[in-house]
């Protein structure tokens, strides 16, 4: 086997992903990143990105500061708006807690870090590596929902959708970058199942401009679970391990309540803290 590669994948999620911050913070504070290549989906590029900059500090007020009512209203969709107002939310989070890209340069050496998004036109994944100049877009890019953010994101004036929606885990694109030890750090339950719901169907009713998005939307469970699958069921040179929450989190995708955040981060705290329990 030559040079195989140790790759470390998070899901999205929404605020369910208080719980993957827990887990990268267990990491960051036992100054553990043994990983080569970092995808991030959705809101998981988010949490990718901070365990990458490998700082501890207030990464929970991240999460609790997109909690805000001012960034997300259901109100919103009867009057043709989006549900969460991701752009004016990366904008003013970029002010507070702003990137440091010459500490991130340094993190990445030797490594790469992929941010998933989906392409409107072809309905197909895309992985991308964060640039100075364009990384709002490109993370906006990653967790763009139809109904939930209306507002087109484009990429080289191409509009993009979330990544989620074409490849929610992509551990078959880790395992052809090289990866044959990979972690994935997921925001269900290990026995969760994904079943079509209804929110596919209207999303791919307000993508029909797309076809090939709205396709994927239609086809989004059985693309995750086909995930699933190869989770379970790993090529003979690859090992695959799951880092999940215990049971399904309270925090549901656009949860606000911050005692319920705050309880989901302790939750990924301790998942983290086990999995390190047997690797040092």
């Amino acid at each position: 086997m030559i040079n195989p590669k140790k790759a470390l994948i998070i899901e999205g999620g929404g605020s369910r992903g208080v719980f993957s911050f827990g887990v990268i913070d267990s990491f960051i504070k036992a100054s553990y990143n043994p990983f080569d290549l970092h995808f991030g989906v959705s809101n998981g590029a988010v949490v990718q990105l901070w365990y990458l900059l490998a700082v501890t500090d207030y990464n929970l007020d991240k999460m609790l500061f997109s909690a805000s009512k001012k960034y997300v209203s259901y109100k919103n969709i009867f009057f043709n708006k989006s549900i969460m107002n991701f752009t004016e939310l990366y904008k003013d989070a970029n002010k507070i807690f702003p990137i440091d890209f010459i500490r991130l340069t340094k993190k990445l050496k030797d490594k790469n870090f992929y941010v998933v998004v989906s392409d409107a036109e072809t309905g197909t994944s895309e992985f991308i590596e964060l640039d100075q100049d364009n990384y709002v877009d490109q993370l906006l890019a990653t967790g763009s929902l139809p109904v939930l953010m209306r507002e087109p994101i484009l990429l080289d004036g191409l509009r993009k959708y979330d990544g989620g929606i074409t490849d929610p885990l992509p551990v078959q694109k880790a395992y052809e970058y090289g990866a044959k030890d990979i972690v994935i750090i997921r925001t269900y339950e290990e026995t969760f199942i994904r079943k079509t719901k209804m929110e596919n169907h209207i999303a791919a009713f307000f993508t029909k401009q797309y076809p090939n998005i709205a396709h994927a939307l239609k086809i989004n469970a059985a693309t995750y679970n086909a995930s699933l699958d190869f989770i379970k069921n790993p090529p003979a040179d690859c090992r695959i391990t799951q880092i999940c929450p215990p049971s399904r989190l309270t925090a549901k995708r656009a949860t606000t309540d911050i005692k319920i955040m705050k309880a989901d981060y302790e939750i990924g705290l301790a998942s983290g803290a086990k999995y390190l329990s047997k690797k040092i």
